[in-house]
């Protein structure tokens, strides 16, 4: 005869049962945003007004290659294409003071694929960020970014407005390396926050839809009260996801 289980191994198969739930629930997001393939945060490109490239630090790019996350999302594997980037959003911030746009200080252009946000320094500088199209940063995160490039530039404002000094090229060079060790841990930062909070709006949209999909089902039936079962059903459950899509977007 077996034995009943035990209250603690009852307790540890339902917490080991709503761990595997909820880590499969946070992959199925992860990989929905297409974070496996693209990083949250793909790169930033430091440049001056001019356009000039001055420092490009990116997410897990190669060591001692020519290869970087931002180059593999350019129309041609072209080194120049880097620089082509900042002189495209420098001329745009040229053309946005001659129609007399003031006090401009950021922008963004949307894609399918990526996204990417311009920040505008002591008036000397851009900030290029180019991130996955599902990337919102928080206020937080965009200041973090932000703190972090404007320490370097004041630190190393000489450098930085004699770009073309070897001592300077150099400490770029530092920078860069320095750098994608931090956008790394960035990167594992959001994603994990994403995945939490994931979980968090799923937990609170499925305690209210508790109380909903009853509703929907008693005034389908009511309305329907001739339609087969299974159309009753289906749309009573086309409806349920429909409000929870709509919940899940409009959540803090």
């Amino acid at each position: 005869m077996n034995k009943p289980l035990s209250n603690t191994k009852l307790k540890e198969d339902y917490y080991k049962n709503n761990n595997q739930i909820d880590k499969t629930l946070s992959e199925i997001a992860y990989r929905s945003c297409n974070f496996n393939d693209t990083p949250p945060i793909i790169g930033l490109i430091v440049s001056n007004f001019d356009g000039y490239t001055l420092m490009v630090i990116e997410y897990n790019s190669e060591e001692g290659s020519n290869y970087g996350p931002i180059k593999s999302y350019l129309s041609k594997d072209d080194e120049n294409l880097l620089e082509l980037i900042s002189m495209y959003f420098s001329s745009i911030t040229n053309i946005a003071g001659q129609i007399n746009i003031q006090n401009l200080s950021h922008f963004e252009v949307y894609g399918s694929n990526i996204k990417v946000q311009i920040y505008f320094l002591f008036e000397k500088y851009m900030i290029i960020v180019l991130l996955n199209s599902h990337t919102n940063l928080n206020s937080n995160e965009k200041t973090q970014i932000l703190s972090y490039i404007k320490e370097h530039l004041a630190t190393h404002d000489y450098e930085f407005q004699n770009f073309n000094a070897t001592r300077s090229r150099e400490l770029f060079r530092s920078l860069e390396l320095k750098g994608k060790k931090w956008l790394k841990k960035l990167n594992t930062n959001f994603i994990q926050y994403y995945k939490s909070d994931y979980l968090r709006k799923h937990g609170v949209i499925e305690n209210v839809m508790k109380d909903i999909q009853p509703v929907i089902q008693t005034e389908l039936t009511e309305y329907l009260e001739n339609a087969p079962d299974e159309i009753v059903y289906d749309l009573a459950k086309e409806l349920s996801n429909k409000i929870q899509d709509l919940l899940f977007r409009s959540l803090p």
